[in-house]
């Protein structure tokens, strides 16, 4: 996937990866919805934000973390 690293590397450097902290409480069911495998207490944690889904992903699902950035990144797009 090729076409996704540019936008991977923009989210790395912080370019628009806070909307999923600026929306975190209103997009729960969204998180639960696309990521079965979290929990209530992952997705009501009240400092969440893209990074903080990152290691859940990694944690819950067994990916790397460049995968996991690939998820968020595609998942953020999507808001």
């Amino acid at each position: 996937m090729p076409a996704l690293e540019p936008a991977i590397e923009q989210w790395k450097l912080g370019v628009g990866h806070d909307r999923i902290k600026q929306e975190w409480t209103e997009i729960s069911d969204k998180l639960r919805r696309r990521w079965r495998k979290l929990t209530w207490d992952d997705v009501l944690f009240k400092d969440g934000s893209a990074e903080y889904l990152v290691g859940v992903l990694q944690d819950r699902y067994g990916v790397d973390r460049r995968e996991a950035l690939l998820q968020v990144c595609e998942f953020e797009s999507g808001l």
